[in-house]
């Protein structure tokens, strides 16, 4: 099934959908406020802009005022870590991070900046107890990755990894939230995608890290060190790996699991986020 003809439940659903929005207005998520939902549309075309795809898959979530802020994060921007730079204008060009100490990942991409209706929708899902915006947001990065990179060449689709002590707490994997539908998604596009495609349980934590709010590039690299491990059953060695997470700051995270990965016999590793911060 083509990305641009995906439609969010059967005719009956999204009447009933309609007819409840009518009496009973959504409020939403960034300004807080009661909204008019739009009526039930297509999907935007396959290569329609990302931010077309943003404000279709999130109508029922924001009003179409805070909708409009979503910042996709596009070129200019270092090809490595992802960073978009100030300037509009410009080729592609690794950034002063990147050319000072390369990261072990191959190249990181992000839907959108981490600011506005999208950093409230993160924060929503993360801690705002909205678990139903993972698979919508799963949804835009899956639009990220058709743009930037083709599925069938990711081997393994892997989340970053909460520790057991932080996973009970929350409840859920904002990560592996992302991701639990793509294998329909790739399927329905010809990938094939085998059933250890998303592997969630491929990439583990070792230990608890405190959070990273807050800290330098530095002290959040020396939070994890030995923080992440690889299963000893996960079949690693040779193959492309994607890692997903929600947003990407300075790339310790991500570096820190891709050392171990590429440590495992990885070819690759790349890296995908729903937000990069700037």
């Amino acid at each position: 099934m083509a990305s641009g003809r995906w439609m969010d439940g059967n005719p009956l659903v999204r009447l009933v959908r309609s007819l409840s929005a009518a009496i009973l207005p959504p409020v939403c998520c960034d300004c807080g406020r009661l909204f008019r939902m739009p009526a039930e549309p297509m999907a935007p075309e396959a290569r329609a802009p990302l931010a077309h795809w943003f404000r279709f898959l999130l109508r029922q979530h924001l009003c179409s005022g805070c909708a409009q802020r979503f910042a996709a994060v596009g070129s200019p921007r270092c090809p490595c870590c992802g960073e978009p730079f100030a300037s509009p204008h410009g080729l592609d060009h690794l950034c002063g991070v990147c050319r000072a100490q390369p990261p072990r990942f191959a190249a990181a991409r992000a839907a959108g900046r981490y600011e506005g209706p999208l950093r409230t929708l993160i924060h929503q899902h993360k801690y705002g107890g909205r678990e139903h915006l993972g698979s919508l947001l799963g949804r835009l990065l899956w639009e990220v990755l058709r743009r930037e990179w083709d599925p069938a060449v990711i081997d393994h689709v892997l989340p970053v990894p909460l520790h057991p002590r932080r996973l009970r707490q929350r409840g859920f994997n904002q990560s592996l939230a992302l991701i639990q539908g793509w294998p329909r998604l790739a399927r329905s596009e010809g990938v094939a995608a085998a059933d250890d495609w998303v592997a969630p349980r491929w990439l583990v934590r070792r230990r608890p890290t405190r959070p990273q709010t807050g800290l330098t590039r530095k002290e959040r690299a020396a939070n994890l060190q030995q923080a992440f491990g690889v299963h000893p059953a996960a079949a690693i060695a040779g193959r492309r790996i994607l890692v997903v997470d929600d947003v990407l700051t300075t790339g310790a995270t991500a570096d820190a699991c891709a050392g171990v990965l590429l440590d495992r016999g990885a070819a690759e590793v790349r890296l995908l986020t729903v937000a990069r911060a700037v």
